[in-house]
């Protein structure tokens, strides 16, 4: 009796694991919907229509910090950069997609900037996505020289044709409580215009999410009240795709 018991728990386990791993694949990101005013990126992706329209090879580059590299991610398949590849594979279905995921935890701009040649520029991206800004929200007390080190890597990017798409900071209770994460956003959101690279607003598109009251905090986030878990990864993932898909149309259609 005691072993069919055991055994029993044993079944019982399995299944609840089993279980937890399905939502991932099964979540419908129509939850997920965001105003074409929040996914316009206000700067054309002309490499990224050439391959696109041309039903060759896009190879992006996904460079950043946590969230990009997947803490909070139950696997690194969920993260944005694999889901990301999945979702425009889907929706250019001539087109090859390669997503290389060169996010490392904790890093700054500074970090990013000091690898770049081997994680950027040896890859040959046709599409550079950079989030940047949200471990300068959490941690900074000034901004320093944060925007020269966007415009630096905005330069290098240029320098090899790449198009560059910068992913500001999520909207998140630890975000929120630096008062400097306004600095950050607007910040970003100058050095994009003034440079006239695609900006994706994380930030705003959360905040859409989470004031509409379909996708809150607990449904989007980790508990650490920072980082996307798989759900909230998955949004992002599909409105980034929706913005990089608009932001190559003008050359696709």
């Amino acid at each position: 009796m005691r072993l069919a018991e055991g055994l029993r728990r044993l079944l019982a386990g399995a299944m609840l694991l089993a279980a937890a791993a399905q939502p991932a694949a099964a979540w419908n990101t129509d939850e997920c919907e965001v105003p074409d005013d929040l996914l316009r990126l206000d700067a054309p992706l002309p490499r990224t229509a050439q391959r696109l329209a041309a039903g060759g090879t896009l190879t992006i580059v996904a460079i950043g910090s946590s969230s990009t590299f997947g803490a909070g991610a139950s696997d690194p398949k969920m993260a944005y950069p694999s889901r990301l590849r999945r979702m425009l594979a889907a929706e250019v279905p001539g087109a090859q997609i390669r997503v290389l995921n060169r996010g490392v935890n904790g890093e700054m701009v500074a970090d990013m900037l000091a690898r770049w040649d081997r994680d950027v520029v040896a890859l040959a991206p046709d599409l550079v996505v950079w989030q940047v800004g949200a471990n300068a929200a959490l941690r900074a007390t000034d901004l320093g020289d944060y925007e020269t080190r966007l415009r630096e890597g905005i330069a290098r990017t240029r320098a090899i044709g790449a198009d560059l798409v910068l992913m500001d900071p999520q909207y998140a209770p630890k975000v929120l409580a630096r008062p400097i994460h306004r600095k950050v956003l607007a910040a970003t959101d100058r050095v994009a215009r003034e440079t006239g690279v695609g900006l994706f607003r994380r930030f705003e598109i959360m905040h859409h999410w989470v004031t509409g009251g379909v996708l809150t905090f607990p449904v989007l986030l980790d508990p650490d009240q920072v980082h996307l878990n798989d759900r909230g990864y998955a949004c992002v993932a599909a409105a980034l795709t929706d913005a990089i898909v608009q932001g190559a149309r003008p050359l696709t259609d």
